[in-house]
C-alpha cells in the first residue's frame, strides 16, 4: 500500500522561521520602550523605527501611550511571545521530532500529527493580531495616528502597515498558511486517511520489528510460494512455547460483520453470525450466480448483502471496512479447492489492513493469519425442544478442526441429556432472585467471595431443642428481621450459587414453575402442606404406619454406601437430602420416588433444618417410609441426634443407619492415615464453625496428634490465625500454638472423580488457596501424618525426640520441593477400578 506524500510545504516552514525574527523584534521594541525609542540606549537594535520616528507617529507604540499606561501594546507583544513558541514548535514538530521517534516509519513522508494544529494556530493569530492593530484605529477613529499631516499618515504609517507588500506579509500570507494547514487538519480528521497512516505505521514498525528482533525457534516454517502465490494449508508457524488462546464468549449483536468469500464455508459462518445477531455482508471475486447453493439462498431471502470485489489494493479493502464499519472479518475462499481461491499475498493483505485498523480476522487453514478462530460448538437442548443457553465449545486454536469435533462429540456424550434444561432453570432462579433493588453485576456474581464464605445467620427458631432447658421464643414469620431488602437479595444470589454447585442436573432440570418460585422461599413457623418438588408418586395409605430412617451416605462415592443404605434408598417412598450428598448417590434412587433436597444455604442453616424435619414428620404420619438422606455418617456433625430427639418427640422412633465418615475416609482417599505408628497416636475431630456461624475453641498443638476439621475450609483464615497466633492463652485455642511450618491438607470431594488435595505449611495455606479454584465440599487435615505415607515415607517424626524446629522444617521444605504448596488430583488407579466395578 503506497500513502501519498501529503506533507506541509517546505515555504511554511520557512515563513515561521522568518517570522520568528521579525515577530520577536517587534516584541522586544514594545516591552523595552522607552530605551527602545531614538533617544534610549537600545535605540540602534530598532534604527529603521527611529529613523522616523515612529514613536512620535503612532501613540499606541510612542511615548504618548506608554505615558498613558495604556496596556494594548504591551498585550499585543505578548501575543508575540506565543506567536514565536508556536513557530517553534512548528519546526521541531513538522521536522526533529520524528527523526528522533522509533514509531514513525520513514521522516521523509512523515511529521509529527500535532504539527498542523500548532502551526494554525500560531498562523491564525498572526492574522488576528494584524486584523486587531487595523480595526483599533478605524473604530477609534484614528485616535492614535491622526494627529500625522496627511503626508505622514500617508508615508509613514499607511505606507509601512497597509501597502501591499506589508499587506502580503502578516495578512495575505498567514492566511494562506491557515488554508494550508487547516485543510491537512480536515484531510487528517477523513477516516481513509487515517486509516492508510495507521496501516503505513503498523506495517513498517513490523518490518523494523522483524529485522531487529530475534527469530523465534520454529518446528514449522510459514512457506509462500511467490510463483503461484497460493496459501498452504500446512503452512503454518508453530513455536514451541504457543501462547494459550483467550477464550471468551463474544455478543455481535447489531454488528457489522464481512464474510469474504463465496463457497459453502461462507455460508455456514455467515449463518454462524446471523445466529448471535450480527449484520452480515459477503463479498467475493465471483458473482453470486456463481456462489454456493446455501450462499445464494441466503442472499435472496435477503438475511445477507452480497457485493462483487473487483480489486484487492489495501487501500480498497480499507475503504471497504470504513463504509461498511465492519467490526469482524471472516475470510473463507483460502480453502484447498475453493473456486476461487485467494492467493497468499491477498490473503496477508487483507490481514495487515486489518491488524492495522484493530478489526479482528478470521482467515481459514490460517491460523498465522487469525487474530481469532471458530471453536466446535454444540448448544443443548432445552425445555419443550427449545434451544437452551447452555453452549460447549472447544478449541485447537486452528491445529486440528476435525479433532475438536471429535472431543466434542466426548463431551457431549458424557453430559445428561437434560443439562441444557437444568441451564434454563438456574436462569430462571437467577432472575427470581435478582428482585428489585437491582444488583450490580459485580453483587450478583460475587466471584470473588468463596462459595461457602459465612455470612450472619438468620434468626431462625430451632424446632430440635427439645433437650434444651433453654426454650427459643418464636420469632415472627419469615426470620429475616433486620436485613435489607438488597441483604436479601444477595442472599439468594449466594443461595443460587450454590444450587448450582451442589444439586444434580437432573434435580436441576426436572425443577417446574412452582418449584421455582419455592426454591428460595425462607421456612417460617407458618409452613404448612409443602410440595415435595421432584417425580411424581402415588399418595400411601395415611393409615398406614411410617417410619423414618437416618442415614449416612458415607464420604461421596455410591460403591461407599453400606448395603443397608443401598436398600433403603431403593425402597423409600420420600427421600429427603442434604445439598452435599452427590448426584451419583441421588441417581440411585427410583425415578418414582419423592425426592426434596435441603435449601441449607448460607444463613438459612436452621430453616433448612426445621424444614427438612417438618417434612420427613408429615411424611411419616402419611405413611410413608422416610429417608432422611446425610452426608458423611449421621451422628458425625450431622444433626442426627436433635433429629432423633425431634422425631421422638412427635411419636416416631428413628432408624440410624451409620455412613463412612469423611473424616476417616476422605484422608485414607489420599493416602494418608489420621493415625500412625512413629507420626500420630491419635487424631481429634473438631468443626470449624459451630451453632449460629459462632467460633469454636480449637485444641492446642500437641505433635503426636492430627487435627481434623469439618466445615472449616471456607474460615480458613480465621482458623489459621488462631492456630499459630503466638499468646499461649490464645483465645479460641485450649493449648499450646500450632508451628508455621506444619503440614496441612485441604481436602476435597474426597472420594469423587475429581478429589483434590492441597498440600501446604499452615503459614503458606491461605495464599495457596487463592491461586486455585475451589471445589467444595472440603475437609481440614492439620499434623505429621499428612505427609508421612509420600515417596519413601517418614513414619519416623516422634523417634527424632531431640529435633529442632529447623530440622522439622527442613522435612517440610523438602516434602514440598521447595514450592508453596503441592496438588494432588483424581482417584488412584485402583480405587477409580474398584468403585466403577461396584457403582
Amino acid at each position: 500500500m503506497q500513502l501519498k506524500d501529503q506533507r506541509p510545504p517546505v515555504w511554511v516552514s520557512w515563513w515561521m522561521a522568518f517570522s520568528i525574527v521579525i515577530v520577536s523584534w517587534d516584541a522586544a521594541y514594545c516591552f523595552l520602550r522607552p530605551r527602545s525609542f531614538g533617544t534610549g540606549d537600545l535605540a540602534w537594535i530598532w534604527a529603521p523605527y527611529n529613523m522616523v520616528p515612529y514613536s512620535m507617529v503612532d501613540y499606541l507604540y510612542g511615548q504618548p501611550g506608554l505615558d498613558a499606561n495604556d496596556g494594548f501594546t504591551n498585550a499585543q507583544a505578548l501575543m508575540n511571545v506565543i506567536e514565536v513558541f508556536l513557530a517553534i514548535e512548528y519546526l521541531y514538530l513538522r521536522h526533529t521530532s520524528p527523526r528522533s521517534s522509533n514509531r514513525t516509519p520513514n521522516p521523509a513522508h512523515h511529521y509529527h500529527a500535532h504539527a498542523p494544529l500548532v502551526g494554525f494556530a500560531g498562523a491564525l493569530m498572526t492574522l488576528s493580531k494584524t486584523a486587531l492593530y487595523f480595526l483599533q484605529e478605524y473604530f477609534c477613529d484614528w485616535c492614535m495616528v491622526g494627529h500625522n499631516d496627511r503626508f505622514t499618515f500617508w508615508t509613514v504609517w499607511v505606507a509601512t502597515n497597509v501597502s501591499l507588500s506589508i499587506s502580503y506579509t502578516w495578512v495575505v500570507v498567514p492566511f494562506i498558511v491557515c488554508v494550508v494547514l487547516g485543510r491537512f487538519i480536515a484531510q487528517a480528521l477523513m477516516r481513509d486517511t487515517a486509516n492508510q497512516i495507521a496501516y503505513l505505521e503498523w506495517s513498517t514498525s513490523q518490518t523494523q520489528s522483524s529485522l531487529t528482533s530475534p527469530k523465534p525457534t520454529s518446528t514449522t516454517s510459514l512457506t509462500v510460494q511467490s510463483d503461484s502465490e497460493q496459501v498452504e494449508s500446512d503452512a503454518v508457524s508453530t513455536s514451541i512455547t504457543p501462547p494459550a488462546a483467550l477464550s471468551l464468549t463474544f455478543h455481535p449483536r447489531n454488528l457489522s460483520v464481512l464474510v469474504i468469500g463465496s463457497n459453502r464455508l461462507a455460508a455456514t459462518r455467515a449463518t454462524t453470525f446471523l445466529e448471535a445477531g450480527a449484520k452480515v455482508t459477503i463479498t467475493s471475486p465471483a458473482l453470486i450466480s456463481d456462489a454456493s447453493p446455501e450462499l445464494k439462498q441466503l442472499e435472496q431471502v435477503g438475511r445477507v448483502k452480497y457485493r462483487q470485489s473487483k480489486s484487492d489494493t489495501a487501500e480498497d479493502w480499507s475503504s471497504l471496512f470504513s463504509n461498511l464499519k465492519i467490526s469482524l472479518v471472516c475470510v473463507t475462499d483460502t480453502l484447498i479447492g475453493s473456486q476461487s481461491r485467494r492467493s497468499a499475498s491477498s490473503a496477508k493483505t487483507i490481514y495487515e489492513t486489518c491488524s492495522s485498523l484493530r478489526i479482528p480476522i478470521n482467515i481459514s487453514d490460517q491460523p498465522l493469519y487469525s487474530t481469532y478462530t471458530f471453536p466446535s460448538v454444540h448448544r443443548f437442548v432445552g425445555q419443550n425442544g427449545i434451544p437452551s443457553n447452555l453452549q460447549v465449545a472447544v478449541t485447537t486454536n486452528g491445529q486440528g478442526c476435525r479433532l475438536a469435533g471429535r472431543i466434542k462429540r466426548e463431551i457431549i456424550t458424557r453430559l445428561p441429556s437434560n443439562v441444557g434444561a437444568a441451564v434454563d432453570n438456574v436462569g430462571k432462579l437467577r432472575s427470581k432472585a435478582k428482585s428489585s433493588p437491582k444488583l450490580s453485576e459485580e453483587e450478583e456474581q460475587n466471584h470473588d467471595i468463596p462459595l461457602n464464605s459465612p455470612v450472619p445467620q438468620l434468626h431462625t427458631p430451632s424446632l430440635s431443642r427439645v433437650g434444651s432447658t433453654e426454650k427459643l421464643s418464636i420469632i415472627p414469620d419469615g426470620g429475616v428481621e433486620g436485613l435489607s431488602e438488597e441483604e436479601q437479595q444477595l442472599r439468594r444470589m449466594r443461595w443460587v450459587h450454590q444450587m448450582s454447585e451442589y444439586y444434580s442436573f437432573e434435580h436441576l432440570a426436572s425443577l417446574k414453575e412452582e418449584d421455582l418460585d419455592q426454591a428460595l422461599e425462607l421456612w417460617s413457623t407458618s409452613s404448612q402442606d409443602i410440595t415435595l418438588s421432584h417425580h411424581q408418586s402415588g399418595h400411601r395409605n395415611k393409615n398406614a404406619e411410617g417410619k423414618i430412617l437416618l442415614i449416612g451416605s458415607g464420604p461421596g462415592h455410591p460403591g461407599l454406601l453400606t448395603v443397608a443404605a443401598h436398600h433403603a434408598l431403593k425402597t423409600a417412598t420420600l427421600i429427603l437430602s442434604d445439598k452435599l450428598v452427590p448426584s451419583e448417590i441421588l441417581a440411585l434412587i427410583p425415578s418414582t420416588t419423592k425426592l426434596h433436597i435441603a435449601k441449607k444455604f448460607p444463613g438459612n442453616a436452621e430453616g433448612a433444618q426445621n424444614e427438612m424435619m417438618e417434612l420427613a414428620l408429615a411424611g411419616a404420619q402419611k405413611g410413608e417410609v422416610v429417608v432422611r438422606l446425610k452426608q458423611g455418617d449421621p451422628f458425625v456433625y450431622g444433626r442426627g441426634g436433635e433429629e432423633v430427639l425431634y422425631f421422638r418427640e412427635n411419636g416416631f422412633e428413628s432408624t440410624v443407619i451409620p455412613g463412612i465418615s469423611s473424616a476417616l475416609a476422605g484422608p485414607l482417599m489420599m493416602n494418608i492415615p489420621v493415625t500412625q505408628r512413629g507420626v500420630s497416636e491419635s487424631l481429634v475431630l473438631c468443626t470449624g464453625v459451630g451453632r449460629q456461624g459462632k467460633a469454636v475453641k480449637l485444641p492446642g498443638y500437641v505433635k503426636s496428634r492430627s487435627l481434623i476439621l469439618l466445615m472449616g475450609v471456607a474460615r480458613i483464615n480465621q482458623i489459621i490465625e488462631t492456630l499459630t497466633v503466638s499468646s499461649p492463652n490464645a483465645e479460641g485455642r485450649d493449648g499450646e500454638r500450632y508451628p508455621g511450618y506444619l503440614p496441612i491438607g485441604i481436602i476435597e470431594r474426597a472420594s469423587s472423580p475429581d478429589q483434590r488435595i492441597i498440600m501446604s505449611r499452615l503459614d503458606r495455606i491461605e495464599e495457596s488457596l487463592k491461586k486455585l479454584d475451589e471445589r467444595p465440599p472440603g475437609m481440614i487435615i492439620v499434623g505429621w501424618s499428612v505427609l508421612c505415607l509420600e515417596g519413601k515415607g517418614k513414619v519416623d517424626i516422634l523417634d527424632k525426640i531431640n529435633a529442632s524446629e529447623d530440622d522439622e522444617r527442613q522435612i517440610v521444605d523438602d516434602w514440598l520441593d521447595g514450592n508453596d504448596y503441592k496438588v494432588r488430583e483424581g482417584l488412584q488407579e485402583g480405587w477409580r477400578d474398584l468403585l466403577s466395578e461396584v457403582q
